[in-house]
């Protein structure tokens, strides 16, 4: 009898302890869940809800939304977007992707379209071939020299924001010298009266490249060549006055000068373009010499 009072409380013991054990085991496992449960809470600022929360929310009739963090940081300073995606499976709403933005440049509200916009132009600045600055013989005979020329020395004068004013630089080339002449360009003599030798002559820089000259103090340009024809009589001079008149213009309409590559025209570039334009002529001469 007392052997089986014992094997009972033997019994009984045990399944006090296992009871006791499986209590402790489901209070760690409770806070274990909520310890991860907060940790991804604040990962990346992102709301994350458990299942059990959500058929709880649910019933409720509470809706849930993926909510993205309050701050979202910049990379390497440059501007993030950041996009929201399906989530992967039940146990995550959302899932933020931040990706670095492309840099487009937005057009400023006040900013029409240049390409469009014409100036009303008052009809005593509209330009005929009686002015002064148009030259009579350009128009009227061939410029052989930069027709049927070798070569080209080239430069471009592009603007920096926007395009070229083009009465402003209708002004600006007839201050350096610049007559409107043959093929609608204008052209720069060896006198600045328009008689002498065609140093350079200047041409849009796009599709149309010849000169309105009676619409142009209502146009933009948006770009400007300077050539010098090969060989020249005076290759020197014409490329000196055709650097320094490319740099004057481009300083008065903020623009920039490029080199034929497109290149900015640097100090280094303008010397070794200029010993080009030597030793260009040096092996014309040489070759005229032989032949004869």
């Amino acid at each position: 009898m007392e052997n089986w009072i014992w094997g009972a409380v033997a019994v009984a013991l045990v399944v006090l302890a296992k009871t006791v054990w499986d209590y402790i085991r489901s209070t760690q496992d409770g806070a274990d869940a909520v310890g991860t449960e907060e940790a991804v809470m604040t990962t990346d600022g992102l709301r994350v809800v458990s299942r059990a929360e959500r058929r709880e929310l649910a019933r409720r009739g509470v809706s849930l939304a993926p909510v993205a963090a309050a701050t979202v940081p910049e990379e390497a300073g440059h501007p993030v977007s950041v996009l929201h995606a399906e989530p992967a499976n039940e146990e995550m709403d959302t899932v933020r992707l931040i990706v670095p933005a492309r840099h487009e440049a937005e057009p400023a509200g006040n900013v029409i379209s240049l390409e469009l916009r014409k100036k009303a132009v008052p009809e005593d600045t509209i330009i005929g071939a009686e002015d002064d600055f148009v030259d009579p013989l350009a128009l009227s005979q061939s410029q052989s020299r930069v027709v049927d020329a070798q070569d080209y020395v080239i430069v471009y004068v592009v603007p920096c924001h926007v395009p070229f004013d083009g009465e402003r630089l209708l002004k600006s080339a007839l201050s350096y010298g610049l007559r409107f002449g043959e093929m609608s360009m204008f052209h720069r003599h060896e006198h600045p009266s328009g008689h002498g030798e065609v140093l350079f002559s200047m041409a849009r820089a796009d599709d149309v490249g010849a000169f309105d000259l009676e619409a142009m103090a209502g146009e933009f340009i948006p770009a400007l060549t300077l050539f010098m024809a090969l060989p020249s009589q005076q290759p020197a001079l014409a490329y000196d006055m055709m650097i320094d008149t490319a740099r004057r213009i481009a300083s008065e309409l903020h623009g920039e000068v490029l080199d034929q590559n497109q290149n900015p025209l640097n100090r280094q570039l303008v010397e070794h373009y200029r010993e080009d334009v030597l030793e260009y002529t040096r092996r014309q001469l040489m070759g005229v010499a032989v032949a004869v």
